[in-house]
């Protein structure tokens, strides 16, 4: 067992939760399938949704997702034992993230990361420089399919009789879940939050999918490095900032580029919004890694972040309350605020629910060095434990 605990694993968690949380309130407030593309087309709408796709959207569940993997052999460690543990934590967040898409949440990603957790044990002890190769490989893979089955949807759209071919997700009458969250009780939610789910949980895996597994795999190959604690190398995570950011942030530019045509085009090109969306998730490891090493050299020189590490110590405890809070918001049966506030208020309001939460857990570790549901979780893992001898 570690005598000291890295800081900046919890550091980085906590900047996490707060792209997370700008990222999901959408869901909660505006529209449960479209999130911000729902709110009226003002500029000031229009630049607030492109902010959060440039800096935000598909970034910020990739570093959540490269941290979950790091945290995979610090619960393993050496002893191959101990995979057992690691199977009762991805039991222990599926049956999370059951409770947290029913009752909170129909965007739950634990659920997703319990599965994909399971197809983790297989490599947990495998060397690193497979767990690399195979993330990479991973990585290529699913970006070359994305942008290639964007660019046959844009070459069939050329075809005669194909102009018309839209991909407009905001047509038809709201979903369900946006009726019941403006008008329903808390327990009438349940039903339509599944249904949505239900559509929702087959893209996260098709399209999210690949890049978690790739990030747990990149996350667990650092991890057996030290390569965020005492084995963090600067140079390495300079040039990670530098070409990270320098390569990403450019990328994710023409993709907001692409997305804004889209939105303002009618009818809305399938094409054209593949493309957008396939250069988003595509590229968003490499900004995703800038992120990564920016907040690295800044940690090095500003070693006091308490509150990002306290928020990262509390990463699950926070996510989950992120939720909660957002449905007492929005829901009709908390404060009701469904469809009542703006895009640009929406984005200052999930910062400062972050930053509430944030300080609760930096005031909770006085009592605890952990967060109440991250104490659960590791109970609930060790009841899987096989014990030697």
């Amino acid at each position: 067992m570690q005598a000291t605990r890295d800081s900046f694993p919890d550091v980085l968690r906590g900047f996490a939760l707060l792209g997370i949380a700008i990222v999901n309130i959408q869901y909660f407030a505006v529209d449960s399938s479209i999130g911000f593309e729902a709110a009226a087309q003002t500029p000031a709408n229009d630049f607030a949704n492109a902010f959060v796709v440039l800096l935000f959207q598909s970034k910020f569940f990739l570093l959540f997702s490269f941290l979950f993997g790091y945290s995979s052999s610090y619960v393993v460690g050496i002893q191959r034992m101990n995979s057992s543990r690691w199977l009762g934590r991805a039991i222990g967040l599926i049956l999370l993230g059951i409770l947290h898409f029913l009752l909170l949440f129909h965007g739950d990603i634990l659920f997703v990361y319990g599965l994909f957790a399971i197809a983790l044990i297989p490599f947990l002890f495998r060397d690193v420089d497979y767990l690399q190769r195979l993330a990479k490989r991973i990585l290529i893979s699913f970006g070359a399919i994305l942008l290639t089955l964007s660019l046959l949807a844009i070459a069939g759209e050329q075809f005669p009789g194909q102009n018309s071919a839209t991909f407009d997700v905001a047509d038809g009458s709201p979903s369900t879940l946006n009726s019941t969250l403006a008008d329903g009780t808390f327990w009438a939610a349940i039903a339509p939050r599944f249904e949505q789910w239900l559509d929702y949980i087959f893209l996260a895996i098709l399209i999210q999918g690949p890049l978690i597994f790739a990030a747990f795999l990149l996350g667990l190959a650092v991890s057996k490095r030290k390569g965020l604690g005492s084995g963090a190398n600067p140079a390495i995570m300079l040039r990670l900032a530098k070409w990270g950011i320098g390569i990403g942030l450019p990328l994710q530019l023409v993709s907001v580029l692409l997305f804004w045509v889209v939105w303002h085009s009618d009818p809305r090109p399938i094409g054209l919004e593949l493309l957008a969306l396939s250069l988003n998730y595509a590229t968003a490891p490499v900004l995703a890694a800038g992120y990564l090493g920016l907040l690295w050299l800044v940690s090095e020189r500003f070693s006091r972040l308490s509150l990002l590490a306290a928020a990262g110590r509390h990463s699950l405890t926070i996510y989950l309350m992120q939720s909660a809070v957002f449905a007492a918001l929005f829901s009709s049966w908390g404060a009701g605020l469904f469809g009542a506030l703006e895009p640009p208020e929406l984005i200052a309001l999930a910062a400062i629910s972050w930053l509430l939460l944030s300080l609760l857990a930096l005031l909770n570790l006085r009592l605890s060095g952990r967060g109440p549901l991250e104490i659960l979780l590791s109970r609930f893992s060790k009841l899987f434990q096989r014990r030697a001898g």
